[in-house]
């Protein structure tokens, strides 16, 4: 993979956010793929789930943006990408010592740029500011 969203970047594809626009120019009309990590999978789940406990979205709409991501799987926009987590822990640990005492990162931050990083990653896409500090200072090409 040539490219990484965190979570936060992923579901901005999907939920009306203010992000969304940057999202989608960010990416442009050519779509790369982008690795979906079971921790991903997970917090994209959550937030959509989040969204309906705000009341921003209806169950309904819930699952009809599931429906989305398993399209967007299908058509392998999205990939499905299993990280082996010893190494994802063990280098976000080393991230950690690096990063935290002057970034303030937090670990799931942390989680994402170690998973970048074990897939090899050359663009990082992502809105959060200390991520993005982290995934640059390791040589990640960071977007938008």
């Amino acid at each position: 993979m040539v490219a990484f969203a965190d979570t936060g970047f992923i579901a901005s594809l999907y939920l009306e956010e203010s992000t969304s626009q940057a999202a989608d120019a960010a990416l442009g009309t050519k779509r790369i793929p982008l690795p979906l990590t079971p921790l991903a999978a997970l917090e994209l789940r959550n937030a959509f789930n989040r969204a309906v406990q705000r009341q921003r979205i209806t169950a309904a709409q819930r699952d009809a943006l599931w429906q989305d991501v398993e399209a967007d799987i299908a058509s392998g926009f999205l990939v499905l990408t299993p990280v082996p987590a010893d190494e994802l822990h063990h280098k976000a640990r080393q991230l950690s010592d690096r990063y935290t005492p002057t970034l303030g990162t937090r670990s799931l931050d942390l989680l994402h740029v170690a998973a970048a990083l074990g897939l090899q990653a050359k663009v990082f896409f992502s809105f959060d500011d200390r991520q993005r500090k982290a995934a640059a200072s390791e040589g990640l090409k960071v977007k938008p």
